[in-house]
């Protein structure tokens, strides 16, 4: 895709999408937005079938997948371009997914819902389709469907390589409420890899993640590493300007913040901002009534900002987000110049978490929000010149400077009313424009200088010396719910692995037994952990057998027919969702659902070989190879899923782990804002997480080992590792995979070597993470990794089955 292909955002959704912003951590939006995942169509890309000839209807009638499509929309209306990319389906099918995107195209600023139902129609018969996935993440994306269209924008990253998605990703963890993780996209290799327009985008959402975290300061310094010289017209340049207003804005540096939306509004031909609207209000913001202004920090004396030392950001979501160019999605009608994502709705920002502000009604919002980043407003931040805004940002080592923000307590007073002269052409600072070319991490780390402490603080000793210790922050302070699989993590067979029972206890956050495992329904799994000793109710149970048979409801009209190849409770959860049930091949199904049983043998395999080789419709219900047991490893689903692949030729519609399917359903019954996964296989709980975009624990008690850890590819890495559940108990730094205190690592080709006497619970993370470095530089082979260890570090790996070489 090109350039004028790639989507323009202006903000995280920006089409009321406060409540969901405001409600971070707390679950509601998130539930109410998924509801029940019917609309998702199977959206992982591993394990899809491809789509074959003949299974599409043609007729473009209404028992086709997704909404109705109108008559008029014709399959030649889509880009030229596009519908090359549509040449590996079969002629029938590409012209439905083809009628599907034009109405993205047509609908996606008026009713991004509707758009966002053709894209998941379009994406349920070409998922392998890159185009397809990116049109799916841009639909998801405006209508603030943020863990979908994470899910889809890497997808389609996955299948194009198109590095321009990576702004969209970064700014979707901002919308799923975790900034960091946006910082951590925006500063990791490929973040820092973008070029030219690419890179601008990233800047300004790294900005906006950083007013989001209460650094804007360091949002400041992050934009300047643009080109801000005024003077530049189109909607690149105002939306740039007016990011960089905002992130002085929320830094309380009012005057500044004025020029530049100055700037902003003269560079806005096309409208795709409200500098304007925004100047107007910070004209007037002390003509607001109490009401309005609640929200308003301290317009008579010190604020609430200047008191807690984090200023709250103003409207991170418009001022500082991806793309708000009136241009075409990869969708785009020749019939129909729509542009992508719209900036519509430039102020439904979202209050920055450290200092929460009351909900107001969207037409009171621009009001308030101008009148807090006014608030902050002193005679010491209106007298700072951009000249040596610039000075002090390409410092590299800064002496002790005026700080950027007036400390509490030391503000003249002054009258609040100020006027604006009536707008005309732009303010002329192209003398002492902020464009600087020195790097920006540089840059950014030496921001933190240039705040200045407060005024009781001793500055020689802060810099060495904590205040106090650190506070624990533990798994249950970040997260909200616990995705936990089951086999090898909760317990193996008839036995609960060691520490499940008391740590689960020990737990209040909440849980949900997400297991690959068809062959029991919900509440027989209850019951088994129940007589484990656990507490459990079906409703805690997520099962692979559940999502089967929703996906066969998503693609077969009701009333269709499926062959089982399963127990008796994969049968009742079929029929539950209204598709019927056969066991022959000579019944005409129109599908084959296949999930574990002991039972499955040479006839049951050979039945629905036969049905699929008829053209029926394949969904299995996960492809785990081995199930853990308290024997050892048994024969699993996933070796019965390749004996009928041989058979047949053909891939499944994958349910469970690691396609996204099943964690979708656990993401919407948890309802919460921060879930994460807990595992002990990294090719189905850990890349399950990957494929939905959250964070994952790996556990060292099932199936996969510290060996694998260590040579597992990106897709499959976790974010944490513990021996077992009990780990969940420590502090998620002390175990997640990064350099660990006490341990040292170093590469010498494949060879491995570990030395020191830190925290055990760290050794395994810290040991993944030199691995892992020196895999993806190329220094080291994960098929010839060898480990040298001596002391505490060879006794713990020794105990967790790791060969240590002499």
């Amino acid at each position: 895709m090109n350039d004028r292909d790639r989507p323009r955002r202006d903000g995280r959704g920006e089409r009321d999408t406060r409540d969901q912003r405001d409600s971070r951590g707390q679950g509601g939006p998130r539930g109410q937005r998924r509801g029940g995942q019917g609309d998702r169509q199977g959206g992982g890309s591993r394990g899809r079938r491809p789509d074959r000839p003949g299974r599409e209807r043609a007729d473009r009638g209404s028992r086709q997948p997704g909404p109705p499509i109108p008559d008029e929309i014709s399959a030649s209306d889509l880009d030229p371009e596009v519908r090359r990319d549509l040449l590996t389906l079969d002629k029938a099918n590409a012209e439905i997914v083809a009628r599907h995107l034009v109405m993205v195209s047509q609908v996606l600023l008026d009713d991004p819902a509707l758009a966002l139902e053709h894209a998941r129609a379009a994406r349920a018969r070409a998922s392998r389709v890159g185009v397809v996935r990116e049109t799916a993440g841009i639909a998801a994306y405006n209508a603030g469907e943020w863990q979908e269209a994470a899910t889809e924008l890497r997808a389609a990253r996955r299948i194009t390589g198109n590095p321009s998605l990576l702004p969209l990703i970064a700014d979707c963890e901002r919308g799923l409420g975790r900034p960091e993780r946006a910082v951590e996209i925006a500063r990791g290799d490929e973040g820092r890899a973008l070029k030219g327009e690419d890179a601008t985008e990233m800047r300004i959402v790294e900005a906006g993640a950083r007013i989001d975290l209460g650094e804007p300061e360091k949002a400041i310094v992050t934009l300047q590493m643009e080109n801000l010289k005024p003077g530049q017209v189109g909607t690149g340049p105002a939306r740039l300007f007016y990011a960089y207003a905002s992130a002085l804005q929320a830094a309380g540096r009012r005057e500044d913040a004025i020029t530049w939306y100055m700037n902003a509004a003269a560079a806005d031909v096309d409208d795709v901002t409200d500098a304007e609207f925004r100047l107007t209000e910070l004209a007037h913001d002390d003509e607001q009534s109490e009401e309005e202004s609640s929200a308003d920090t301290g317009r008579g004396g010190v604020d609430e900002a200047a008191a807690t030392g984090i200023p709250a950001p103003e409207d991170p979501a418009t001022t500082t987000s991806p793309r708000a160019e009136s241009e075409t999605v990869p969708v785009q009608s020749k019939t129909s110049d729509v542009p992508a994502p719209a900036p519509v709705v430039p102020d439904a920002g979202a209050p920055e978490p450290n200092a929460p502000e009351p909900r107001v009604p969207e037409s009171s919002a621009p009001e308030t929000k101008a009148a807090d980043a006014g608030a902050a407003d002193t005679p010491e931040t209106r007298s700072v010149a951009p000249e040596q805004d610039d000075e002090r940002s390409q410092a590299s080592d800064p002496e002790p400077a005026e700080p950027d923000a007036a400390e509490p307590g030391t503000a003249e007073p002054e009258a609040a009313d100020e006027s604006i002269a009536p707008l005309e052409g732009t303010a002329d600072l192209s003398a002492t424009s902020s464009y600087v070319e020195q790097d920006a991490t540089d840059l950014i780390e030496s921001a933190d200088d240039l705040v200045a402490p407060p005024a009781d603080a001793e500055p020689e000793k802060s810099a060495t010396v904590p205040a106090a210790p650190a506070r624990r922050n533990t798994f249950a302070d970040r997260y909200d719910a616990l995705l936990l699989d089951l086999d090898g993590t909760v317990f193996a067979g008839h036995q609960a692995i060691p520490n499940a029972k008391e740590t689960l206890e020990g737990l209040d956050t909440a849980r949900f037994f997400v297991t690959n495992n068809a062959s029991r329904r919900p509440s027989e799994v209850a019951a088994h952990l129940r007589d484990l000793g656990f507490e459990a109710s079906a409703e805690m149970v997520v099962t692979s057998a559940q999502t089967g048979a929703r996906l066969l409801a998503e693609h077969l009209p009701a009333g269709s027919r499926a062959l089982v190849v399963g127990t008796d409770g994969l049968a009742q959860e079929v029929r539950e969702a209204g598709i019927a049930v056969t066991r022959s091949a000579d019944d005409g199904p129109a599908a084959v659902i296949q999930g574990h049983s002991p039972d499955t043998g040479w006839a049951q395999l050979s039945e629905a070989a036969l049905a699929i080789r008829a053209g029926a419709l394949w969904v299995a219900t996960n492809v785990d190879a081995t199930l853990p047991s308290e024997r050892g490893l048994l024969v699993g689903n996933g070796s019965m899923v390749a004996a009928l692949r041989n058979a047949t030729g053909k891939e499944p519609l994958v349910a469970g782990k690691p396609a996204a399917p099943l964690m979708a359903d656990a993401i919407a019954r948890a309802g919460g804002s921060a879930p994460l996964v807990v595992g002990d296989r990294l090719d189905t709980d850990i890349e399950g997480g990957h494929s939905v975009g959250i964070e994952s624990v790996l556990v060292l008690t099932g199936v996969s080992t510290v060996t694998d850890l260590l040579a597992a590819p990106p897709e499959q890495r976790p974010t944490y590792v513990v021996d077992d559940l009990a780990g969940l108990f420590e502090d998620v730094d002390a175990v997640r995979v990064a350099p660990q205190p006490g341990w040292s690592v170093t590469v010498d080709g494949s060879t491995i070597t570990v030395a020191g006497d830190g925290d055990e619970i760290g050794l395994v993370p810290a040991l993944a993470s030199a691995t892992w470095k020196a895999i993806d530089n190329g220094t080291a082979d994960p098929e010839e990794l060898r480990i040298r260890a001596e002391g505490e570090a060879r006794a713990k790996l020794a105990s967790l089955g790791v060969a240590v070489v002499d």
